[in-house]
């Protein structure tokens, strides 16, 4: 019964049809993952130390709604010279947040946002590949893997529940992680993506501990288990669609309280990091203060630099950025912290560095090229003096 329990992911992973060539290692233990690539159509651009932003659907949206194509080139030019001037060596640009697509999708609907720019025959994805690769940054293409959200029309199948009035699609479907996987790989397939990002929207939080209607679990096996497995299954199948770019990075963004990310999003993001073959690279989103009150900064971030990692798989620390001049109303004793800062996030980098994290990823764009007066401003040109000074040491 243990070896069926490990062995689960790889189980569900081999009856899906898109994900071929899965060579287990001896036990699947050691790795339910393919190995074989197939070569891409341009080489990628990889950086040994991350200095990464996320460009959301946020700035997306509020960019390109009423562009036109020059106009939007204008702005994506503008976005990637903005990142090389502030140190960005990586993009993690949205091309899913809810169920929808800011490229040319033959699976997703286009995002509202960009249905005009694809009908003009600009599409953003393509354009932002080229403007990164232009200032030497890579760029990965960031989804919600699950993430429908309140309007349940976008889904792509019937496989959908909801938590509250957001919907998410079934993680057990094999419907469901077939759509999924096949917008991966025409990401992969038709765009020169350098990577592929997944954002911590794994189960939702606020799911009953209780076995929904749709879910199954074999019997000796245990809900927790059961969707473990499930979303085991998605990672593993994804590094595979993944990996048919030669060079082409997978990674995971799970919430930074990495106790609840396993318990209650059931993201076993510590065998993610420790088996051979499940991501390229973990970036946990370690979004608290020093003083946070629940859980302080160098706890967070101690517990996820002391976690064995596999071969080559590197750790990367997600900042926050964007609560600088804010309460932070999860903090407790620490609520005020971001107001009364203005060089956290620099000292957060820096101890990342010194924990053994193999760089870091703030969030999000436009918090660090054009954050508001005072605090946000200060704490931005702190961390961007850090970057630029640690880029020229080499």
């Amino acid at each position: 019964m243990r070896f069926f329990k490990r062995a689960l992911p790889l189980f569900l992973c081999l009856i899906l049809c898109g994900c071929r060539k899965v060579t287990p290692a001896p036990s699947e233990v050691s790795a339910p993952l393919p190995t074989a690539r197939t070569q891409g159509k341009d080489e990628t651009v990889q950086h040994d130390s991350l200095s990464g932003v996320w460009l959301s659907y946020i700035e997306l949206d509020a960019a390109l709604k009423n562009a036109d194509p020059a106009a939007a080139a204008a702005y994506l030019d503008g976005v990637m010279r903005a990142c090389r001037e502030s140190g960005v060596n990586t993009v993690f640009f949205h091309v899913r947040a809810h169920s929808d697509a800011y490229y040319k999708s033959a699976i997703y609907a286009p995002a509202d946002s960009v249905k005009a720019l694809l009908s003009a025959g600009f599409d953003p994805l393509s354009y932002a590949i080229k403007a990164a690769h232009a200032q030497n940054i890579s760029l990965h293409a960031w989804i919600n893997p699950y993430r429908v959200g309140a309007d349940k029309s976008r889904a792509v199948c019937a496989d959908i529940f909801a938590v509250g009035d957001k919907w998410y699609y079934i993680p057990s479907s094999d419907t469901a992680v077939r759509k999924i996987l096949d917008g991966v790989r025409e990401i992969v397939d038709g765009y020169a993506v350098d990577g592929v990002q997944y954002d911590d929207y794994f189960y939702p939080s606020g799911m009953s501990a209780e076995a929904e209607d749709f879910e199954k679990p074999p019997a000796g096996v245990s809900l927790a288990d059961y969707r473990k497995a499930a979303v085991n299954r998605l990672i593993a199948c994804t590094c595979s669609a993944v990996h048919r770019r030669v060079g082409c990075q997978f990674g995971v963004s799970p919430a930074g309280n990495r106790k609840r990310s396993c318990d209650r999003l059931f993201a076993d993001t510590a065998r993610w990091l420790s088996v051979t073959g499940y991501i390229d690279y973990l970036c946990p989103q370690l979004y608290s203060g020093f003083d946070n009150g629940a859980l302080p900064f160098c706890t967070e971030a101690d517990d996820w630099a002391d976690l064995p990692r596999a071969d080559g798989v590197k750790l990367y620390a997600g900042l926050a950025l964007y609560k600088a001049g804010l309460p932070d109303g999860y903090a407790g004793s620490g609520r005020d912290e971001w107001q009364k800062g203005g060089d956290i996030v620099r000292r957060q980098a820096e101890y990342a560095a010194k924990k053994g994290y193999d760089g870091v990823a703030v969030f999000r764009f436009d918090h660090l090229v054009s954050p508001a007066d005072g605090i946000p401003k200060t704490e931005a040109e702190n961390y961007v003096r850090y970057v630029l000074t640690k880029s020229a040491e080499g």
